[in-house]
């Protein structure tokens, strides 16, 4: 599995909510701090779906059932999923594309060769 990397923005936030004498800062960095775990959280979310995991495990990771887990974190993995497949037909489209430039040029050269030796 590859390594996670935690955002700066996240570890400087984190700071803040931990360290800053002003309460009324450390509050506000609390506040955006849960905010971006909840991002993480989902994003590790689609991880796990990704590897196999299924929305009984990931409730029982989070404490809810099944079916609280797909009601909360479904759409940011159908998102990912779909996302995903765009990229991979993307990519599909422009393989395709290159492989019928290629083959039109072999066919264009090909018919040149034909046509200088008279056949």
């Amino acid at each position: 599995m590859a390594e996670r990397n935690v955002p700066a923005h996240m570890t400087s936030t984190w700071e803040a909510a931990t360290s800053d004498p002003d309460p009324l800062v450390a509050l506000g960095a609390t506040r955006a701090l849960g905010d971006l775990l909840a991002a993480w959280e989902s994003k590790l979310v689609q991880e796990a779906i990704a590897a196999g995991a299924t929305w009984e495990s990931v409730g029982s990771s989070v404490g809810v059932s099944r079916q609280a887990a797909w009601q909360r974190f479904h759409h940011h993995v159908d998102d990912g999923f779909r996302d995903r497949v765009r990229r991979e037909m993307q990519d599909l489209r422009n393989r395709q594309r290159e492989e019928r430039a290629e083959l039109v040029d072999r066919i264009r050269s090909e018919a040149r060769g034909r046509r200088r030796s008279g056949r």
